[in-house]
């Protein structure tokens, strides 16, 4: 995966510890990509308590990822990303 990515990459999680049963298995699969590659690293946030950071990225629900690369391109994906 390193000789594929040319820059580095932000995955930008937010959750939620009350009412999101697919929260942690978001953060979890995040984790695991960050694992693959020093390219890769995770920022987390909870979407209530981090509200300003939810709104600098347009994120009005949860579970959701954020991926920023050189710039915001805004690719978001909300939900288990799963298939």
């Amino acid at each position: 995966m390193n000789a594929k990515l040319t820059n580095p990459v932000r995955l930008v999680v937010f959750t939620q510890q009350i009412e999101c049963p697919y929260c942690m298995h978001t953060r979890n699969l995040v984790e695991e990509l960050v694992s693959l590659s020093g390219k890769i690293k995770m920022e987390v946030y909870d979407l209530l308590a981090d509200s300003a950071k939810a709104k600098e990225y347009g994120v009005d629900k949860v579970p959701a990822v954020a991926i920023i690369g050189e710039k915001d391109y805004g690719l978001r994906f909300y939900g288990l990303p799963y298939g």
